[in-house]
């Protein structure tokens, strides 16, 4: 591969990497289509470098406190504690950062796309899960622990899409903790599964904005009249997602045995 061979360049600045030279190498490492171990590889050393050295944090975190447009120009997320810090027009690349309170994981997850995570202040703990259900029983899901690693500064670890690539994140004690995500396309949209293992559970989240249309749906198949249903039926897009489409099943099946009207 074509930029395995490629000479390693620094900036000039104390001779480590800031965020817009290694965007800018990750997209064009992207752009040879690498395959996903080749991103785990060679992205987590990327990563790793970038991560070696937490003073380019300084930028973002001044932002979030300053620059009311970048705080406004953040995307609505599941996890509230998300942000920013580039994503490609095409959406083939998006690198994320999350701060970690001490006492306070992410709920236990999976992800649309592979990801690499790397650990830039303190230590994160990761636990990592395996599904052994077969997903075929709506909300259920039964899980196992796998492993928990605790992840050093400049510690790098990576996720698979989908149900290969559930784990929870946290600060590993009672240090807050920043960790930086590096994500590709995505092979799966609109939201993210949230898992409880101990309840043997399993939930889709989605963002803020898009899940109050997701609670109008549902709260139409909770009303036991006429025109909860008509509406229902009336205003269902043909272009919509598929996973609002299956929201908008879910709340008809309330109504006639959950067929539609003729």
């Amino acid at each position: 591969m074509e930029f395995l061979l490629r000479k390693k360049q620094r900036t000039k600045t104390n001779g480590h990497m800031n965020l817009e030279e290694f965007c800018l190498r990750f997209q064009a490492f992207l752009e040879e289509k690498p395959s996903v171990s080749q991103v785990f590889e060679v992205g987590g050393e990327l990563l790793g470098h970038l991560v070696s050295n937490p003073g380019w944090c300084q930028e973002f975190l001044k932002k979030l406190i300053l620059d009311s447009d970048f705080l406004n120009r953040q995307p609505a997320s599941v996890f509230p504690n998300e942000i920013t810090l580039h994503r490609s027009p095409d959406r083939s690349l998006s690198v994320l950062a999350y701060i970690w309170e001490p006492h306070h994981p992410s709920p236990v997850h999976d992800h649309g796309s592979w990801g690499v995570v790397g650990c830039l202040t303190n230590q994160v703990l990761e636990r990592k899960y395996r599904r052994l259900d077969d997903g075929h029983v709506e909300g259920y899901a039964e899980m196992e622990e796998i492993s928990s690693p605790v992840i050093e500064p400049g510690g790098i670890s990576h996720v698979l899409p989908l149900n290969k690539g559930i784990h929870q994140m946290g600060a590993a004690s009672d240090q807050l903790a920043i960790t930086v995500g590096v994500y590709g396309r995505s092979i799966r949209k609109g939201y993210t599964q949230f898992f409880d293992p101990s309840k043997k559970t399993v939930i889709r989240a989605y963002s803020p904005k898009l899940f109050k249309q997701v609670l109008a749906i549902r709260a139409l198949g909770s009303i036991a009249e006429p025109w909860a249903e008509d509406i229902l039926e009336a205003e269902v897009p043909a272009s919509i997602p598929d996973y609002l489409k299956n929201e908008y099943r879910s709340s008809l099946s309330k109504f006639r045995g959950g067929k539609p009207k003729e």
